[in-house]
């Protein structure tokens, strides 16, 4: 009886020791990762129909959390997953100033299969290769301000910036990414129109594809919206449905990594577009420079100017009322490996027919629906802010 008794709890302390085991082999490929920042601004918004006087402000500067993992399903395959989502605004209780809320993979999210040597394929809700091989998430550096008020690239909830204003984050898609080929790297993304009707289908396709060069990068983006015609921003407001027409945008980045610390970094955009109201084409075109410099290890200085030029064959106003122009400076210091001080003051002057915003917590003039961002045309937008994040 003793004797059996003595095996019974050799076999459970076994049970408890492999149950330790499988728990921490599966917990090795599962992280919980994110970022948390914080900003007080001081911002306004002047010179248009309707105006916001200088107020202080506590900015969200792109918090979020995730959730990835991995399992190995040999030869060099894992499948992978991730749900992400937006803390959006953590300074108001998950809401933010136009009535977002944070909600479970609000961010990048999706399931998929990743190979060493043909690459990664996933499918779900996530930035696509405009955005993230040449784009604002990319490694060529050049949004030198990104996660705060002062971002100079990308797209918001119904509203822009100056450049890359052909990235998104996009619904229902799938994409691809190739492993390194020598120097180049190349990426794909398509996304459906689930709620098509007849006689369209608003499907959307980008290509990508950086060049790597010890210190240097060369980028070049192509990002097509079927079936969807009229600019996308300003006195147009967005675009709207229309068989047969058609918005692209088209990029050419590159960025110089010095020795002496300097990062110097530019690029150019042209976006097309197809009127709703007849056979013309409205094209705009945007460049952007930027520098960072290390001062030492923990801090660097930054500054980039921004244009956004004449919108030639208009349909409303005059072609140089929708030009824009930003500038930027701003100053970085790491605290430790993910802990940041930062700083930054930014100036946007829209022309009469424009209405480009900061890159996140934008000035809001007014509201017209709970996820769209008013700002009136012709607004001069100021931001001076400082702030703390921390990743994890």
């Amino acid at each position: 009886m003793m004797f059996s008794h003595t095996r019974l709890l050799a076999v459970a302390a076994l049970s408890v020791c492999a149950a330790a085991v499988h728990a921490e082999n599966t917990s090795e490929n599962v992280s919980i990762y994110g970022y948390i920042g914080v900003a007080i601004d001081s911002a306004s918004a002047t010179g248009g129909s309707s105006s916001k006087p200088r107020y202080t402000r506590l900015s969200d500067a792109n918090s979020r959390i995730g959730f990835k993992g991995f399992e190995d399903l040999g030869n060099g395959t894992k499948a992978i997953w991730q749900v992400e989502s937006s803390l959006r605004d953590i300074t108001q209780g998950g809401t933010n100033d136009w009535g977002q809320t944070a909600t479970l993979a609000s961010r990048n999210s999706f399931v998929g299969l990743e190979n060493r040597d043909w690459g990664r394929l996933i499918a779900g809700y996530n930035d696509t290769a405009y955005k993230t091989l040449v784009g604002s998430v990319s490694d060529f550096g050049i949004d030198v301000m990104g996660n705060t008020a002062a971002d100079t690239w990308g797209t918001g909830p119904g509203y822009y910036q100056i450049f890359s204003r052909g990235e998104t984050r996009l619904k229902n898609s799938v994409h691809y990414t190739s492993p390194l080929l020598g120097p180049v790297q190349i990426a794909a993304s398509y996304g459906v129109d689930e709620t098509r009707i007849s006689g369209s289908n608003k499907t959307r396709l980008d290509l990508a594809v950086k060049y790597s060069n010890g210190p240097f990068k060369l980028g070049l983006g192509w990002d097509h919206q079927n079936d969807v015609a009229g600019y996308a921003g300003g006195a147009y407001g967005s675009p709207s449905t229309a068989p047969g027409k058609s918005i692209d945008y088209y990029k050419l980045i590159a960025a110089w990594q010095f020795s002496t610390g300097t990062l110097l970094g530019g690029g150019i955009e042209q976006g097309k577009y197809d009127a709703a109201s007849d056979s013309s084409t409205m094209r705009q075109t945007a460049w952007t420079i930027a520098i960072s410099q290390a001062v030492s290890e923990r801090f660097a200085l930054k500054a980039s100017w921004n244009e956004l030029g004449a919108l030639h064959h208009t349909t409303l106003d005059q072609a140089d009322d929708f030009k824009a122009h930003q500038w930027m400076v701003g100053a970085s210091y790491a605290l430790s490996r993910k802990t940041s001080l930062f700083s930054y003051y930014t100036v946007i002057h829209n022309g009469a027919a424009q209405n480009v915003n900061l890159g996140f917590s934008p000035v809001v003039t007014s509201t017209n629906a709970s996820d769209t961002v008013v700002l009136a045309d012709g607004s001069s937008v100021r931001v001076l802010g400082i702030g703390l994040g921390t990743a994890f």
